[in-house]
């Protein structure tokens, strides 16, 4: 038993716990899809929530999609399944990996994406010769494909919004939405709550949408309460909270047979001012 615990063996157990360690640090991103969640998962919480519809919405979100692990994750979907990219970075994929993964959209990167860059491409420069388009990817992989113009730090445009609206309208019936951004935050919690907008207001209140969509993993949209630290300051997260409440009212009185284009309405109404936008 001493000698087990001889110095040798303790370096080489050591070694061997420092090189996996590495290697989760440096490639585990490559091949699971992080901050992954769905509408059907179980919310473990004591808090009282309408969880009306919400099962129905056949949808999911998370980070840039690692294809095969989408599909893992997604083998249960008998659906169709179209996928909603919420990247404003340009971005695409090298050997079926997302150039987000090598930061790619990043002149200044992180020695751990020089690293990558080198082990899957050989080179620590960018290669766009390598580069394919997510549209071409997802649909290589089966997906059907939409990108989207939305904020989480900025206010989408009016066209941007009258867009995510039409798609969510033309939508298949019988079809699984994957929704996606860089990290799967900002952006996608405000895709995931949009839908759920849509399927759902006002039947439920927008309370219990933000707050159910927050209990899968999304952020609260409805905080506006600026961490110390965090990225986003008062004024962004004021003015992303006064949006969600303005596209609720938009799409209740949508049902209602009233306006049906955002931008049409926004026009008819002071519940929202959009700001300039800021950089994403």
């Amino acid at each position: 038993m001493r000698s087990f615990f001889k110095l040798k063996n303790i370096l080489t157990i050591g070694s061997i716990g420092f090189f996996i360690g590495l290697m989760l640090f440096l490639f585990f991103e490559a091949f699971f899809n992080g901050n992954f969640r769905t509408t059907q998962d179980k919310i473990w919480s004591t808090q009282q929530v309408n969880l009306t519809g919400l099962q129905d919405l056949k949808a999911s979100g998370g980070t840039s999609v690692r294809f095969s692990d989408l599909k893992r994750r997604l083998s249960h979907v008998k659906e169709a399944i179209v996928i909603i990219d919420g990247i404003s970075e340009p971005h695409g994929y090298v050997y079926g990996i997302p150039t987000t993964f090598f930061a790619y959209q990043n002149p200044h990167p992180h020695w751990k994406y020089s690293i990558r860059r080198w082990v899957f491409t050989g080179t620590t420069d960018v290669r766009p010769d390598l580069i394919i388009s997510e549209s071409a990817e997802a649909q290589k992989n089966g997906f059907s494909y939409f990108y989207v113009r939305v904020g989480s730090k900025f206010i989408s445009s009016d066209a941007s919004v009258d867009e995510i609206v039409r798609i969510f309208d033309t939508l298949p019936k019988n079809s699984w939405v994957h929704f996606h951004c860089h990290y799967g935050k900002g952006r996608t919690s405000m895709m995931l709550v949009m839908y759920d907008i849509m399927k759902n207001a006002p039947h439920v209140s927008l309370v219990d949408i933000v707050n159910r969509q927050h209990l899968l993993g999304s952020e609260d949209l409805l905080n506006i309460a600026a961490w110390k630290k965090g990225s986003y300051t008062k004024q962004q997260l004021e003015e992303r909270a006064a949006f969600i409440k303005a596209f609720y009212a938009f799409v209740s009185q949508r049902k209602a047979g009233g306006i049906q284009q955002w931008s049409d309405w926004l026009h008819t109404t002071t519940s929202l001012s959009p700001p300039a936008a800021s950089l994403p």
